[in-house]
């Protein structure tokens, strides 16, 4: 079915509107269930990236590690306890393919922004702040990437069953390539929202030094080198691999070995 691009603007319209409001936030960070975010968004999400933006969409169902690879990506691209890094809204609307890949264009001062015009009591409790969400990052980091890795190696199963049949359809081989793009694109946002943390927590300890100077920058520093770390080790055994995807072949986070080459400063 090729739908016409006045209804696929249209379409994209209602699901801006309908995503003005931000996605709601359970137990424990998590994103919580509800019909609007779980349902309606992403059916127009997956029309406008289907046939207004060409993209592979799977019609396939989710298998429960893809569905818990999805739920610790999104607390991680959206800090719940930092709403103004992304705007809810940016990212639920990225989340449910309403919108393409925009992060990206995001910047990292944000998080500064935010501890300065947020109503501390004192300076202490912005270096407090800062510390307590480096620390909760750092926590989240390895449950995500153990998850990635599951992911991926369903993924290898999926081509192997696909490989070993002679009888497939043309709409299973898509919808399985598309599903192992979509992976992709989970673990390539959340890896880019990793490094968009690291920025912005180096600005924030940087900037917050100069303003409110605090003997606690030795712990931010160790604070800090410690989610690098987390993520260097995370991505330790997370080897190259090709993305299988419509049109040129190309390399992703998903299965590419990246460096963090950010120098933690020493007192």
């Amino acid at each position: 079915m090729i739908v016409a691009p006045i209804r696929v603007a249209a379409l994209l319209l209602l699901a801006v509107g309908l995503g003005a409001c931000a996605r709601e936030t359970g137990d424990f960070g998590r994103a919580k269930p509800n019909t609007l975010d779980d349902r309606v968004m992403p059916f127009l999400g997956d029309t406008v990236a289907r046939h207004g933006r060409g993209e592979l969409v799977s019609d396939f169902n989710r298998t429960d590690r893809e569905a818990t690879l999805r739920d610790r990506a999104w607390a991680l691209v959206r800090a719940p306890h930092v709403e103004d890094w992304f705007g809810n809204r940016l990212v639920e609307a990225q989340r449910t393919r309403i919108l393409p890949e925009i992060d990206s264009r995001f910047e990292p001062g944000g998080y500064y922004a935010y501890l300065r015009r947020d109503p501390f009591r004192s300076s202490e409790a912005r270096w407090n702040r800062l510390l307590a969400d480096m620390r909760a990052d750092t926590g989240l980091v390895g449950p995500f990437w153990d998850e990635a890795r599951r992911v991926r190696q369903d993924d290898q199963l999926r081509l192997r069953a696909v490989d070993g049949r002679h009888d497939v359809a043309a709409e299973e081989l898509r919808d399985a390539t598309a599903r192992i793009e979509e992976n992709a694109r989970v673990v390539d946002w959340t890896w880019r929202a990793l490094r968009f943390r690291l920025a912005a927590y180096r600005m924030a300890i940087d900037r917050i030094m100069v303003e409110t100077p605090s003997d606690r920058l030795w712990e931010a520093n160790q604070t800090w080198g410690a989610l690098r770390q987390a993520i260097e080790k995370a991505e330790a055994d997370f080897p190259a691999e090709t993305r299988r995807v419509a049109g040129p072949t190309r390399r992703s986070r998903y299965g590419e070995g990246a460096g963090i080459h950010e120098v933690v400063p020493q007192k």
